[in-house]
């Protein structure tokens, strides 16, 4: 007999599952470590479900574990010792352990704020919902962000990050 609780997360584990691969897909890029991730992240989200079912912001939450997820991840794995296919792809490889290394400096609500807004390309009003804070809030927040990422990163910043 299915319980309350498995009930409850079972209705939401498609939506969750989708966005928490999409997510991880486009920080890590590789199909194979995003399912785990993924997968790790919902196994993460039932373990809590008891506490986090009721969050305003769930999707954000699961998301969120997913980055930490990934950042832990693309930290701890070397590069590639092969020579790559394309000086291209070697330049993505090292943009994304940059900017996972850039983003993991930022205060928890900064780095969430960057990842809800240009990561899953949400609006500002959406990700003001999610964090549960005023949109003004969730505008200080990218502003300072963009501010440290620029510092860190240095000129040449992607051009999405401009228009905070």
């Amino acid at each position: 007999m299915t319980s309350v609780r498995d009930a409850e997360f079972e209705a939401a584990f498609d939506r969750l599952l989708g966005r928490a691969y999409a997510h991880a897909r486009r920080l890590v890029g590789d199909p194979s470590l995003a399912e785990d991730l993924a997968a790790e992240a919902l196994a993460r989200t039932y373990a809590r479900w008891p506490k986090v079912r009721s969050y305003e912001y769930l999707d954000a939450w699961v998301l969120r574990v997913v980055t930490n997820l990934a950042i832990d991840t693309v930290g701890r794995r070397p590069l590639p010792s092969s020579e790559p296919a394309t000086v291209e792809s070697e330049d993505l490889a090292v943009l994304r352990v940059t900017l996972a290394a850039a983003l993991r400096t930022l205060p928890a609500r900064q780095r969430d704020a960057v990842v809800l807004r240009y990561l899953l390309d949400m609006s500002e009003t959406d990700v003001a919902r999610s964090l549960g804070v005023a949109p003004w809030t969730v505008k200080s927040h990218l502003q300072r962000a963009v501010e440290r990422l620029q510092r860190a990163l240095g000129p040449g910043l992607d051009p999405r990050f401009e228009e905070a």
